[in-house]
This record gives C-alpha cells, structure tokens and sequence, in this order.
C-alpha cells in the first residue's frame, strides 16, 4: 500500500497543500503502514513555495522522484532516491522494463550543474511568477489559476478559440519576436483556451507588463 503525492499539483496551476497538512498526510500514511512517495518532478519550484528546502520536503516521504529537465532545465531524465533497498528494487525493475541506457552519466551531469544555476533563483522565479499574476489581473479575458501563485508556475484560461489562439500566437511571434505557446490546452467550452505558464529565466527576461502585454495579445479579437 502506498500514498502518492505530487507537488506542486501541475493540473490545478501549481497549487499544494499547506506545509501542515502535507505533514499530516505523510504522517497519516506511516500509521496506516502505507509508503509515501513523492512524485516531485518539480520539487524545486516546491520548495520555493514552501521556503523550505528541497532536502527538507523530501524528508517527510519514503521515496522521491524528481526530474532533471523540468524546472531547472537540465538534459531530460530524471532522479528517485529512498533506501538503499528499494532503489535496488527500482534498479533491477528499471532494467526489466527497457528503461536502461548504456550510459546516463551525461544526464547526471547536467542536472548537477542547472541545479547549481538555478536552485538558487527559484526564490525569485516565484516573485516574478507573482508580479506577472499581478499584471495580468486587470486583462480582460485571463484568469490566473492559482491567484496569486503558489510556485513559479500558473495556469491561464483565455477567453479565446483555438483557431484565434494559435493565428495570435503566430503572429506575435513573427512581429514581436516573442514565443509563447505553439498550442493552447482545450476545455470544455469552445471559446476557452487554457495555458501553462512557467517562470525561468526566459520568462523572467521580460517584465510583467511585458509578459501581460503578450498574453493580452493573444486573446485581442
């Protein structure tokens, strides 16, 4: 038996529970004899939510995964760590399901060395994260899921089609030299886009004033 938890909860914008409450839920799962795993493919933008460190999130579960390339922008790949014995477990089960490579020591490497780069700005990636949510309040059409944000990551619906959606995108593209989305996510009305935004360096090189300019731009008839 298991209790598996993903922070932050990528599908609801980012959002994760109060710092107690996941103690709780951890603790919960001890007493019932369950495992907990962590499922922290962005535990680095959890931990600048949280203020607290990766170390110390990790700490309440059984065994974490993280990823290299989501958050800190490293090779693709990815980390699980817990005791000894079940990473032997983990190991050996890895081999069995095809996913060995014959060498993943230049995976590693990248993500010791973005890990270095950008654990250290994930506090401010979160600030801009907010300041954009800021900005983008007073746009008509956009609504910033969670408000304010709860990590470096949000959700945004549009009030846009699709069709609109990818032409604006395009076109702000050609003429601003801006990249947003290729593709908007779809909901269950027609006329609603929604939008994963999340803050690195890219995003934190232009302004929150910027960043709303865009995103009214692509929701502009």
């Amino acid at each position: 038996m298991a209790l598996l938890l993903e922070l932050p909860q990528r599908d609801i914008g980012g959002q994760q529970p109060p710092w107690d409450q996941l103690a709780v839920q951890c603790a919960w799962a001890a007493m019932a004899g369950a495992a907990a795993h962590l499922d922290g493919a962005r535990l680095w933008e959890s931990a600048a939510g949280y203020g607290r460190s990766p170390a110390e999130i990790a700490g309440l579960f059984d065994t974490v995964y993280v990823s290299f390339y989501k958050g800190i922008g490293a090779l693709p790949g990815c980390c699980v760590a817990g005791p000894a014995e079940i990473i032997a477990e983990v190991r050996e089960w890895r081999e069995r399901m095809g996913g060995m490579l014959f060498g993943l020591w230049p995976n590693a490497a990248s993500a010791l060395t973005c890990l270095k780069a950008r654990l250290p700005r994930m506090t401010g990636y979160l600030e801009h994260a907010r300041a954009i949510a800021a900005a983008l309040r007073d746009v008509k059409g956009v609504t910033v899921i969670p408000d304010p944000p709860q990590t470096p990551m949000m959700h945004l619906t549009l009030d846009v089609t699709a069709e609109r959606f990818t032409s604006a995108s395009r076109a702000l593209a050609a003429e601003e030299g801006i990249w947003t989305w290729p593709r908007a996510m779809t909901t269950a009305d027609p006329a609603v886009q929604r939008v994963e935004l999340a803050v690195g360096d890219a995003t934190c090189a232009l302004g929150p004033d910027e960043v709303a300019a865009a995103v009214a731009a692509l929701t502009a008839g």
